[in-house]
């Protein structure tokens, strides 16, 4: 019945490295880092690396950029 207009809205949520550098205001080599150093977590698809456009969100609400979240108290 939605299937279509389902997957359509789930891909328009599905990001490249340069919409992601763009959305962040970073270099698209920051965002390779990121995705090596699993501080994002990101699929390659082929040749190209691809990320969910929540997870950036999410990453920028609970992250610092040494991959610790802001919520913690143990440091």
């Amino acid at each position: 019945m939605g299937t279509h207009e389902d997957t359509t809205t789930v891909l328009d949520k599905i990001l490249t490295v340069p919409q992601a550098a763009a959305q962040l205001q970073v270099s698209e080599r920051t965002i390779y880092e990121w995705l090596r150093d699993g501080k994002i977590p990101g699929r390659k698809i082929g040749k190209v690396w691809r990320m969910s456009a929540e997870v950036l969100n999410d990453f920028l609400r609970g992250s610092t950029l040494d991959g610790n979240t802001s919520s913690r108290t143990d440091h």
